[in-house]
């Protein structure tokens, strides 16, 4: 993971009790139409680049240590690049992408941008027929292969473990070995964000990833497993506080799965907004598998267990920038032919 100021950034999340994530949306519109999503449309507008701008600046003020861009497909946006730039400035920047539209443009396009992080969105090894899953190694290989030739910023992978993906998961995770990329991995949930899945094979996956891949946190690892074990862990969600879920209309949001709870403006949000949802248990905590929300919740749930994760990661090499390579010249010539064979395979 790149960290562009390290000290300012912890600073601000142990000190000042900042947030440590702002998701913010930049689109719903999505160039896919995954089966076990909800949080796209193909049919409303990017956000208007002024208002990501006034949505941004509320979030410096709130001194976020990170900004992620979401969607839909936040590549579909025809500003991205200037809103990574932009968000940049006080703030460490992420992108989570489908990957399908990472052409060698778009690279070099946020690499003078500045973006610090992608994750690109994987979730299975071949192609499903029913179209539940779509977004397959064997569909973008050729992508992740060109970011770990021409990206500057660091890159992983985020999958799911759900029904459809748990039979070639394995496979999966040493393809991801030989690109020699990190990975995380959530477990698929319901509309309200509680886990779906739980049992032995589904744990023994779990581990398996652990075990023999390269896995890009270990903040969620204990959770994780007791929630595949059946049990529902204690615990206090920060989302509106240490973690901010900013909706296409630029509303405070707890998160993708608990919509409309607050509703308040970013630039209307305060820190005692902040304060006041650090102590309020949401309620909808039991049985959640939605791991954003939990991990930067640790912070304050268990201080040492989230100090602990971190150096755990870190002695086993999971923290290294593996996304990021000596700027290269492009070579171009067939990247676009095997881009269009990638999609239709």
């Amino acid at each position: 993971m790149q960290l562009k100021s390290p000290q300012r950034a912890i600073t601000r999340v142990l000190l000042f009790n900042a947030p440590i994530d702002a998701q913010l949306i930049v689109t719903r519109r999505c160039n896919l139409s995954c089966g076990y999503c909800a949080e796209y449309d193909n049919s409303s507008e990017p956000v208007p680049l002024d208002d990501l701008y006034r949505r941004i600046d509320a979030l410096h003020r709130l001194g976020s240590a990170n900004i992620t861009l979401l969607g839909g497909e936040p590549l579909m946006h025809p500003d991205v690049a200037e809103i990574v730039a932009y968000a940049g400035r006080r703030s460490n920047t992420s992108i989570v992408t489908n990957g399908f539209l990472l052409r060698n443009g778009v690279i070099e396009k946020l690499n003078e941008a500045g973006l610090n992080n992608l994750t690109v969105s994987i979730d299975a090894l071949h192609a499903d027929p029913s179209r539940y899953i779509q977004k397959t190694l064997r569909s973008l290989r050729t992508r992740l292969e060109r970011l770990k030739r021409l990206a500057s910023f660091d890159v992983h992978i985020t999958a799911v473990l759900c029904e459809g993906s748990k039979d070639e998961f394995k496979e999966f995770v040493h393809e991801i070995n030989d690109l020699g990329l990190r990975m995380s991995l959530n477990l698929i949930h319901d509309g309200k964000g509680r886990v779906s899945i739980s049992g032995q094979p589904y744990l023994d996956l779990y581990e398996y990833l652990y075990q023999n891949g390269k896995p890009f946190t270990q903040i969620d690892y204990e959770y994780n497993k007791k929630l595949l074990q059946g049990e529902t862990p204690s615990w206090k969600c920060r989302a509106g506080s240490r973690y901010l879920y900013v909706d296409e209309f630029g509303k405070v949001q707890l998160c993708a799965s608990q919509m409309g709870r607050l509703g308040k403006p970013i630039e209307e949000y305060t820190f005692e907004d902040m304060r006041e949802q650090s102590k309020t248990y949401k309620g909808c905590e039991e049985g959640c598998s939605v791991g954003c929300a939990f991990r930067c919740s640790m912070v304050d749930n268990d201080k040492p267990g989230f100090v602990k994760a971190i150096l755990k990661g870190y002695l086993k090499g999971h923290l290294s920038n593996n996304g990021r390579r000596p700027r290269q010249p492009a070579t171009v010539e067939g990247q676009e032919a095997q881009d269009v064979a990638g999609v239709t395979k």
